[in-house]
């Protein structure tokens, strides 16, 4: 036999068997490559099947803070009888502030744009408050620091707390429709 013969021969075997092992390395990469995207996918579901209801829970503190710190809410909760406009005016902030640092880890869930506004909301109103106090005598009864709050909040042109709320629901809004296009 003859050289050429034999290359001839041994190319016979050799091409096939490296196209078939070309093709099987092609199907087993393009196969890992799924399976990887699964597991991410998988991943990634999990994540989100245990992070949104924590979300969901910051958000339902986030506005129920919101609410108390209100004054409609807040003024009756922290009764004015029997106290001078300075003891209120002290209840009140301590009040807010309290019921802030209680909610503070929240921040962790909630969105930038909504804590932004979950704060302003908490300075416009305890400005309001100050602003209120230092135009009544100290040892004024609180209940007309009471309905001068009541008086000027109503007065403004837009509630901080709703337009906190406001935000809020949107970022809520927008996580359930994160989770409908998660689970479809």
């Amino acid at each position: 036999m003859e050289l050429v013969e034999i290359l001839s021969e041994i190319l016979k075997y050799v091409v096939p068997a490296a196209l078939v092992l070309l093709a099987v390395k092609y199907m087993n990469d393009m196969q890992f490559k799924s399976r990887q995207l699964d597991h991410q996918m998988s991943i990634k579901g999990e994540v989100l099947r245990q992070h949104l209801p924590l979300k969901f829970s910051a958000y339902e503190r986030a506005i129920l803070f919101l609410e108390r710190i209100s004054p409609e809410h807040l003024l009756p909760r922290v009764n004015p009888t029997g106290k001078t406009v300075q003891q209120f005016h002290i209840e009140l902030l301590n009040e807010i502030r309290s019921e802030y640092e209680h909610n503070l880890a929240q921040q962790i869930y909630i969105g930038a744009q909504g804590w932004d506004y979950l704060i302003q909301a908490k300075n416009e109103l305890m400005s309001l408050i100050n602003r209120v106090s230092k135009e009544l005598k100290p040892e004024v009864d609180a209940v007309q620091l009471s309905l001068k709050i009541f008086e000027k909040y109503s007065a403004m042109p837009e509630s901080p707390v709703r337009k906190a709320v406001f935000v809020l629901k949107s970022d809520i809004h927008r996580l359930f429709q994160l989770q409908a296009s998660q689970e479809s």
